[in-house]
């Protein structure tokens, strides 16, 4: 079995990612590693873009997390008629404002969720000895709101539809991030307990079921959140699972990035931590890749039954993984990319950067592995887009 398998990479590794993956394989002869296309040193020295594939056994704190797991993108369609998307991108100046009055008030006022915010079950002994369970839920112990997210925007899309291939306007709110300071408290735990946990034990833990659903609800309350900001109607639910309950949007599509998950390589479990990627086995309306904060987010199709954007593809025999982000690199690929007006900004500063270019030999890359080029993408191009 080939351990490190880069195939599907564009460049070769650096010594300092093939370092990396060397000792991320050593824990165990079993385990596995697919480099992404996009794989790369990020700006706080780790390596991203992979797929670690290892058995449910190994320790917990051998498993190559990060402090963003769970993060992720989510996508929400709105019900927007074709002269109020014209009207937001015709404004621009008064877009900017309302998108930094609502980071500045949103930085303000957030109450950033922990792990202490997980629901707490109270269960008892009968007269019998049996376990008797009470009080069973699902609803956070303590009271939270969204942190400001890695980005949030509107973005406009011009759209082909079933009609003899009209193509259409349509609006949408995207979100990127999760929940920061409970992602890295997970991390923590995983780090200070996980030499009595195995890798199953972490995957299937209390905290990584709440983190990863609270990371989502997260997402989609920000979503909710901005659209009443700026008058615009989508589709949304009341979220339950929430201490204090709050409206929440109806995601479209939802990407996690940073994800831990049990799969089935030819009927033997494995876990899987993706990395900068996601499972296309489990996509279930394709699948949402951030750009540069001035390109906007690229939505790639899946296979086409039934629903918007196509469902899940591929097998993990041969790949089963797809990148989720467009790098910051240094490469001959790399195009330099630099704020346009779309941007506002809350605390960092922008400056011209290089960022992977996805050309042609990228594509086909993506083909390589199980993407259809046939189902095509969609590009959501900024109107404004929120950063921290």
């Amino acid at each position: 079995m080939t351990r490190l398998l880069a195939k599907y990479c564009l460049h070769d590794l650096t010594r300092d990612e093939a370092t990396t993956c060397e000792a991320m394989l050593s824990c165990d002869e079993r385990c596995q590693i697919l480099a992404m296309p996009t794989h790369h040193i990020s700006d706080y020295h780790d390596m991203m873009g992979f797929r670690f594939k290892c058995e449910p056994f190994l320790l917990g704190s051998q498993l190559p997390l990060v402090r963003t797991m769970f993060h992720g993108h989510t996508v929400v369609e709105c019900q927007a008629s074709e002269a109020q998307i014209l009207s937001l991108m015709s404004d621009l100046h008064s877009a900017k404002s309302k998108m930094r009055e609502f980071l500045i008030k949103l930085d303000q006022t957030c109450v950033p969720a922990t792990l202490d915010c997980i629901p707490e079950n109270a269960s008892s002994l009968t007269q019998g000895g049996a376990l008797s369970a009470q009080g069973l839920l699902s609803v956070d112990s303590r009271l939270w709101t969204p942190e400001v997210p890695d980005r949030i925007g509107l973005y406009h899309a011009y759209v082909r539809g079933f009609n003899r291939d009209a193509r259409s306007h349509r609006l949408f709110i995207s979100c990127s991030g999760g929940m920061s300071r409970a992602s890295d408290a997970f991390c923590n735990l995983v780090i200070d307990a996980g030499r009595h946990w195995t890798a199953e034990d972490v995957c299937e833990s209390e905290e990584a079921w709440w983190l990863r659903k609270g990371c989502q609800r997260s997402r989609c309350r920000l979503i909710k959140m901005l659209a009443d900001e700026f008058d615009i109607r989508l589709n949304h639910i009341q979220d339950i699972q929430a201490y204090k309950s709050a409206p929440m949007a109806i995601p479209t599509t939802d990407t996690v990035e940073h994800d831990i998950s049990k799969i089935q390589v030819r009927s033997t479990p494995k876990i899987a931590v993706h990395n900068a990627c996601c499972d296309t086995t489990k996509n279930m309306n394709g699948m949402a890749c951030a750009m540069h904060p001035s390109e906007g987010v690229w939505l790639f199709k899946g296979a086409p039954r039934g629903n918007c954007f196509g469902s899940m593809f591929g097998d993990y025999s041969t790949c089963g993984a797809f990148p989720t982000s467009c790098p910051k690199i240094s490469r001959p690929q790399s195009v330099w990319v630099q704020d346009s007006d779309a941007v506002v900004r809350l605390k960092s500063k922008g400056a011209r950067e290089p960022y992977m270019c996805f050309d042609e030999s990228y594509f086909k890359m993506l083909e390589n592995m199980q993407w259809n080029r046939d189902n095509g993408f969609v590009e959501l191009i900024p109107i404004v887009v929120g950063l921290q």
